[in-house]
């Protein structure tokens, strides 16, 4: 679903994933942090849910880019998915990292 860089990587210039993937302030040229790894988490968990890529209809170009960097996020069925699935998948694609939970916040998530 994405690539990834080696942990520790101190090239902060490059940005490595699939653009869906990729948190935006990774794509404002800030570094990788766990929670831009949260926010690329919960693009995986739109594909569980849904069954598609996230902007799957939308070119991976700098249009998209700055779309990801103003909030905008893949449209979910609020039918077909379990509202509470939802509330966690918002948290974690939250555009500011700050308000995204940590692993063990999602881990204890009910």
């Amino acid at each position: 679903m994405g690539l990834c860089g080696k942990v520790g990587n101190i090239d902060e210039t490059k940005i490595y994933g699939v653009m869906p993937y990729v948190a935006p302030e990774v794509l404002r040229g800030k570094g990788y942090t766990q929670a831009a790894d949260i926010y690329s988490f919960s693009m995986m968990m739109y594909f569980v849910a849904t069954g598609r890529q996230p902007f799957g209809n939308r070119a991976h170009d700098y249009d998209l880019a700055l779309d990801i960097c103003k909030g905008v996020r893949p449209e979910i069925n609020e039918l077909e998915v379990p509202k509470c699935y939802i509330n966690l998948m918002k948290k974690c694609w939250d555009l500011n990292p700050s308000n995204r939970p940590n692993i063990i916040k999602i881990g204890i998530c009910n």
